[in-house]
């Protein structure tokens, strides 16, 4: 700054601008404010939105931190919090920047909002390849532009102020914006004569052709073929493996093409022999990243495998294959030459055999002037590298070729492979994206198409999406309960539980189902674990559906299957009765009879009167049939001589009729009163398990223990018989119309209690029922409630 004006109110100075004619602005305090051992920071302030930092020395994390912290008080001095501005970080003075401090500084501009544009100025190649790279991989918010010296970074600043792009709205790339470096003078001007000739001589060997013919082999299975690609093998003169690539080369062709050369090595006899490689890659129109890197491997491998090569042979690579290939086979023991075209492949083939010495371009150069020369390409290097703009894919700069004469031509192709495979990967970064950002709209579809209620939280309950139905539910809009918090819209009760369920899926990482009430209605709700990279669960997806309906209709099954297990067993009643008090006493009236029949009648024939006592002995085993019918239908011993003993006699008869012990024991039983319902449950569950053993199980022992343990009464049956399969057995059981193990469960239900099958092949059948003992208790004092209430 030159033409200083005057020193205003507390230090401040004024300055004229030399390269803008604008008013720049600083003070005493921020010249040369020094840090650490020789890092120092100058601020000037250029206009009302231009922010200048000029940096000298060293930068370690330590003086970086101190001297961002300074600057951010001069930023917040100066600049109102919504006022942007453009900051210019001139790095001409710096002799060293280590990775923490590069890092620390980046961040350091990230947390300064206001900044709308970022101009590093920097003659270093280095800085300015940085400085692109960030644009490229869009490391911050705001743009960024790179000069190669300080005027040129302040003009710039100021034609955005007066373009108006300066507005944070506004804050585009500016692609066309950079300043490029001059090219230097072509390679050959000012070359000694000598150095002339040899800089012709490769194009006079490429302009040569030698006609070489040679007999050549292949077979069927040594090609290999896919949508997009191609390889297929040749042997040449009977020690020439002749490789022809079409297409684009991709990681999954890499292997297969190598195990068919393998092959082919083998048949042709020449493993443990010397062979060349001569490899067509003119119709190659490239290869991945990945393919490169597992070629490389794989030919490593090869190299120990078949040591015997002699020499290599591309023609017809482009460039970028060409970098690639002489990249990664820079330390090779063999001879690796490029060509132009199939005839000359096999001439430089023809010339390793006889022995005779091949000229690749380039290695000629003199070592006269060495030092001049190096420092000309160094130069060159280093403005090829600083005007690369990594920010699009390719650049004008990577188009010109170097020649082969050129020392540092390889790097040059090195630079840009790095460039196509950098430009490769963004290229599946944004296919991913793309990707990503349509599976989301799908998924997005497919929750607002759904009634049930979704939504997308964090491990704190905070709501990162939801659908169409929950903001529904809610009364908000989806954008508003982003951000907001779970338990802002459900009461205590219904928190408590869901936070209970959601700290267990964190724990175990295990989708959990639970059943809510709310408003009368019922929700059967599942919350499911979204891990991240780490594979831990760091958010949770929450899923949950109205099943009142379903509820209301389980409760009317319930209540009709309870009805008809009660009429069933009025049905039962009434035709016991009728059997008893009808059937029963007519057939023994008709027994009487039979007996009496011939009493007056002495001369009756004995054959009429045994056939009379056949007919009376029929009648009385059909009355003892009709009362273990009466029996089973309705045991009178419940209501006479109680559960226990009841129970106790069928086990009797039934040990008696089956021929298989039971084992029975109670306990406790004395302590509760069961109504009438309980006991004919509880008895018809035994009975039916009974039945079921005798009938299925092959068994020949069953144990019954009925034991009352407050609050519950616990029921377990269990045989040693074959045992089954508890799914396929239902299955077959619907299928088959037997509803045994259907009917008991119903039962169960009736009780208010849980039933429990366990059984397997070959190791019996336990059924473990369980329900509260002080329900029957309830039940009869709601029931006298209830009459009382009528005689009132």
């Amino acid at each position: 700054m030159t033409q200083c004006v005057k020193n205003t109110e507390k230090g401040l100075i004024k300055s004229v601008c030399p390269y803008t004619g604008l008013t720049t602005y600083t003070r005493p305090e921020w010249t040369n404010a020094i840090f650490g051992n020789d890092y120092s920071v100058s601020i000037t302030i250029i206009g009302d939105r231009i922010f200048a930092a000029k940096i000298k020395g060293f930068s370690t994390r330590e003086v970086v931190a101190e001297a961002t912290s300074f600057s951010l008080s001069v930023v917040r001095k100066v600049f109102k919090e919504d006022q942007n501005f453009i900051y210019i970080g001139d790095f001409t003075g710096i002799v060293g920047l280590t990775k923490d401090a590069r890092r620390y500084y980046v961040n350091y501009l990230k947390n300064i909002k206001q900044i709308s544009t970022f101009i590093l100025c920097s003659p270093s190649p280095f800085m300015m390849l940085a400085g692109n790279l960030s644009k490229r991989f869009n490391i911050t918010k705001f743009n960024v532009l790179v000069k190669n010296d300080y005027p040129a970074a302040v003009k710039h600043a100021v034609l955005l102020t007066k373009s108006g792009l300066l507005s944070q709205a506004s804050n585009e790339r500016m692609q066309n914006s950079q300043t490029f470096f001059k090219s230097t003078p072509p390679f050959t001007e000012g070359l000694h004569i000598k150095d002339k000739v040899q800089h012709a001589l490769p194009l006079l060997w490429r302009s040569k052709r030698h006609p070489v013919s040679l007999p050549r082999y292949t077979r069927g299975e040594w090609e290999y073929r896919t949508t997009d690609y191609s390889a297929r093998y040749e042997l040449i003169n009977d020690n020439i493996i002749h490789k022809i690539s079409k297409g684009y080369l991709c990681a999954e062709c890499v292997k297969p093409v190598y195990d068919i050369q393998e092959r082919m090595l083998k048949s042709c006899g020449l493993s443990g022999h010397p062979y060349y490689i001569v490899n067509d890659v003119e119709e190659l129109r490239g290869s991945s990243l990945k393919a490169r890197k597992k070629h490389a491997r794989l030919f490593a491998e090869w190299l120990e495998k078949y040591p015997d090569i002699c020499q290599v042979v591309v023609y017809g690579a482009n460039r970028l294959l060409r970098a690639g290939l002489s990249i990664a086979t820079y330390n090779t023991p063999f001879s690796f030459v490029f060509a132009d075209n199939s005839e000359e492949a096999m001439a430089i083939v023809q010339k390793n055999k006889e022995k005779l010495p091949f000229v690749r371009s380039g290695f000629f150069l003199k070592r006269k002037n060495r030092k001049n020369s190096v420092k000309h390409y160094a130069n060159e290097l280093n403005g090829f590298l600083g005007n690369i703009n990594w920010e699009v894919e390719g650049s004008e700069e990577l188009i010109e070729t170097k020649s082969d004469e050129h020392p540092f031509k390889t790097v040059y192709d090195a630079i840009a492979l790095i460039k196509s495979d950098i430009d490769e990967l963004f290229r599946d970064r944004m296919m991913a994206q793309v990707a990503l950002r349509e599976s989301e709209e799908v998924a997005s579809a497919l929750l607002n198409a759904t009634s049930d209620l979704a939504l997308l939280i964090q491990s704190d309950g905070t709501i990162i999406s939801v659908n169409h139905a929950f903001a529904a539910f809610l009364r908000q809009n989806q954008e508003s309960l982003k951000g907001a918090r779970l338990t802002d819209f459900f009461p205590p009760s219904i928190v408590e539980s869901t936070t209970t369920h959601l700290k267990g899926v964190l724990m175990v990482g295990e989708p959990a189902l639970f059943e809510t009430q709310l408003n009368g209605l019922y929700y059967q709700n599942t919350i499911y674990p979204v891990f991240n990279a780490d594979k831990k669960v760091d958010r949770l997806a929450l899923y949950s559906r109205d099943i009142t309906g379903i509820k209301l209709a389980q409760e009317q099954i319930h209540l009709l299957t309870q009805e008809l297990i009660k009429a069933q067993e009025n049905e039962r009643r009434r035709i016991a009765r009728d059997l008893h008090d009808n059937v029963a006493q007519d057939l023994a009236s008709l027994i009487i009879r039979s007996d009496t029949l011939f009493e007056d009648h002495r001369d009756i024939p004995w054959e009429v009167r045994q056939r009379s006592k056949k007919f009376s002995d029929i009648l009385k085993k059909t009355i003892a049939s009709i009362r273990d019918l009466v029996y089973d239908l309705r045991p009178p011993g419940l209501t006479d001589i109680g559960l226990v003993k009841t129970i106790d006699q069928y086990c009797i008869e039934f040990t008696g009729k089956t021929e298989i012990k039971v084992d029975l024991y109670t306990a406790g039983l004395e302590r509760i009163q069961l109504d009438t319902d309980t006991k004919i449950n509880l008895f018809r569950i035994i009975q039916e398990a009974l039945n079921n053993a005798a009938k299925h199980a092959e068994a020949t022992l069953i144990k019954v223990r009925l034991l009352c343990s407050h609050p519950d009464l616990i029921l377990r049956i269990e045989d040693n018989g074959c045992g089954f399969e508890p799914e396929e057995r239902m299955v077959s059981a619907l299928k088959e119309k037997r509803m045994g193990l259907k009917s008991m469960e119903e039962r169960v239900n009736l009780l208010s209690g849980s039933l429990t099958l366990h059984s397997r092949e070959g190791a019996g059948t336990r059924i473990v029922v369980k329900f509260p003992s002080n329900r029957a208790i309830q039940e009869e004092e709601m029931e006298m409630e209830r009459t009382l209430k009528k005689l009132l």
